[in-house]
């Protein structure tokens, strides 16, 4: 009997680097370049399939998922039909970081392999999981995995998605159950593996899900929670139950009991502890055609793939294949993030299409459904598609009420901003006047006014709508300026600064579309004009006659400069019951100041100060939750009150 030399599953070992190699970078990126980060979850099958059950149910994709995402995750469901779950035995990152320090268990001769009616019970937590991920993100259509996913929130650093909790309890759940316990994560709380388990259970699932849509199209009104229920406890029961699958998938590994000389290699080197040395074909639920055991086995022609040797690296030859064709499918085309119509299908039909790429803004489904609700109230917009690849957006119009320059005016948020003080004594300021191509939204707005604070001595900057749009830049009026130089710094391809230590960089593609333009204006004037006053009312304002109402006058100075950190400032000031309202405006120096309204039977100027010297503020979240936080504001001379009726 010939021997094999050949043990190590080289295919299968470099995909796993090579999928943890590109996490790495990846991640690596993300904490160099943050505006350079890839999508952590840019080919998650997982996201994909919550984002097309999110899609079909309510016409949105979740988060930023788009239809790569959705490819992968048809293609795992067709991949496991046919060839298992090879997405769990190649790919996974979380996966192949538990079979690692399972190995390492075992050297440390502390790893033991879970059995019998423990083994059972625990699978159950995988089907709740799953059932949990379901429910919440087919309900608001962000991926709720993303809370306690172990990949997730190491690549991207515990991003803002992450709870902290969740996902630190879940990473030491995956560290200690790898060491302590065979593959303890993915046997026992991957959601994923239960959907995989569900997907090898095919009869089941396409009968379920068949019934579901058949009462959909009859009229009937069916909660998306009870299809998803019956799959969650149907799989464990099937699961535990049977513990292998019927038909599904159509490759499996197969066993010779002929020429079999029951070393047990097979079972002792299976990932799973699935005991192959005792079937003759392995249909375990648990078993991903990893083929580890037909490598290992010193008999030639015991151990095969459909019993065929040819087929031996099929597992690896398909994976690369399967993802190679889900990265090229997904490329194709794009689902929309959101595809609202708000009227009926007599008025759609008669709607003509206004279409916008490179809006930086649309990155996800929160920023798409922000940008619906700002359309939907322009009057003439019938509905609205996003498409966060593209960073483009389709806007259905009555061609009666409006025409595509409309819709562009609607769609243009006008600002303007203090880049920097200006020395005192400067009596006017020089205004550049020029139009921008490639200038779309909030985000270029903000890229733009770093940009000039970087590369020119500018103090102001103001957009306003045009097409295309017009932006004003301000110079101060003792300093000459160089109109050649400033359009080579508008042109500027590549924008990066600095942050807290991290390196932030973004590409950028103005390019100026008109002569420059220059005038000159009183330093007052150019304060009035660049102004923006910030306003925020709070504790039931309306309820009180400003008879009642008093307001106090501090001099911002610096704070100033926070202005997108004077929400906190507001909701810091609301803790008092007494102040209801902070807004800023310019006194007659030209000077910005912080005026707060309070109630003056319920609290005084002193408390007011209090609150605006305290070193920490107390901030009320969206959630509810109050938490205090390090004040980043510095009140250096304290406020009067104003004459009432001022």
């Amino acid at each position: 009997m010939k021997k094999k030399n050949k043990t190590k599953n080289w295919p299968r070992i470099g995909i796993q680097l090579a999928v943890i190699a590109f996490v790495l970078f990846l991640a690596l990126r993300h904490y160099v370049l943050k505006n350079h980060v890839a999508d952590f979850e840019a080919y998650c099958p997982f996201g994909g399939i919550q984002s097309l059950g999110s899609y079909l149910l309510n016409q949105a994709l979740a988060c930023t998922m788009t239809s790569t995402q959705i490819v992968m995750g048809l293609l795992l469901f067709a991949g496991i039909l046919v060839f298992s779950k090879l997405f769990c035995s190649f790919i996974c990152p979380l996966g192949t970081v538990g079979e690692w320090l399972g190995k390492l268990g075992d050297k440390l001769k502390i790893r033991f392999t879970i059995t019998g009616v423990a083994d059972l019970a625990l699978r159950i937590l995988k089907y709740a999981l799953l059932f949990i991920v379901f429910y919440y993100t087919l309900g608001s259509n962000e991926l709720f995995c993303k809370k306690f996913d172990p990949y997730y929130a190491t690549a991207s650093g515990f991003d803002t998605d992450v709870n902290l909790l969740y996902a630190v309890i879940a990473i030491a759940i995956l560290v200690l159950g790898s060491l302590f316990s065979r593959l303890f994560w993915c046997k026992y709380l991957c959601p994923l593996a239960a959907l995989s388990n569900i997907f090898k259970f095919a009869a089941f699932f396409i009968i379920i899900m068949a019934a579901y849509l058949i009462a959909l199209r009859s009229g009937a009104s069916i909660s998306y929670v009870w299809p998803l229920a019956i799959l969650c406890v149907g799989g464990f029961i099937i699961e535990v139950s049977r513990l292998k699958s019927w038909f599904v998938p159509v490759v499996k590994i197969t066993r010779n009991a002929t020429s079999c000389i029951d070393c047990g290699l097979c079972a002792k080197k299976c990932p799973q502890g699935i005991k192959v040395d005792k079937v003759d074909v392995v249909r375990h639920v648990d078993c991903n055609l990893c083929s580890d055991c037909v490598l290992v086995c010193p008999e030639k022609n015991t151990l095969q793939v459909n019993r065929r040797n040819s087929l031996k690296w099929i597992s690896p030859i398909a994976t690369v294949v399967l993802v190679a064709a889900g990265i090229s499918l997904g490329s194709l085309w794009e689902l929309p993030t959101i595809d609202q119509h708000w009227f009926d299908k007599e008025t759609m039909e008669k709607a003509e299409i206004y279409q916008q790429s490179g809006l930086k803004n649309i990155k996800c489904f929160g920023s798409s459904s922000s940008f619906a609700n700002q359309m939907r109230k322009v009057d003439g917009v019938l509905g609205v598609a996003t498409f966060v690849k593209e960073h483009r957006v389709k806007i259905y119009y009555d061609p009666e009420k409006l025409d595509p320059v409309k819709i562009q005016q609607a769609m243009f948020s006008p600002d303007k901003m203090f880049l920097r003080p200006m020395a005192g004594g400067i009596d006017s300021v020089t205004i550049v006047t020029t139009s921008l191509d490639n200038f779309f939204d909030p985000l270029d707005y903000s890229y733009l006014a770093r940009l000039l604070q970087q590369s020119t001595n500018a103090v102001g900057l103001v957009s306003e709508f045009g097409c295309p749009p017009v932006v004003k830049i301000c110079f101060p009026g003792d300093s000459a300026v160089d109109v050649k130089a400033l359009e080579e710094v508008l042109e500027t391809e590549k924008l990066t600064w600095e942050t807290n230590g991290t390196q932030n960089s973004v590409k950028l593609a103005y390019k100026v579309a008109s002569t420059p333009e220059i005038s000159r204006i009183p330093t007052g004037e150019y304060v009035h004009m660049v102004f923006n006053p910030f306003a925020l009312s709070f504790n039931d304002r309306k309820a009180y006659d400003d008879s009642v109402i008093s307001v106090y006058q501090v001099l911002l100075g610096p704070n100033a400069r926070l202005r997108n950190r004077f929400s906190y400032l507001a909701s810091h000031l609301s803790q008092d019951d007494g102040v209801v309202e902070f807004r800023t405006g310019l006194n007659g120096n030209n000077r910005e100041v912080g005026l707060i309204s309070f109630v003056d039977t319920m609290t005084n100027a002193a408390n007011i100060w209090k609150a605006l010297a305290a070193d920490s503020l107390s901030v009320t979240y969206s959630s509810g939750e109050t938490r205090k936080v390090k004040s980043m504001f510095k009140f250096d001379t304290e406020g009067a009150l104003l004459p009432k009726g001022e």
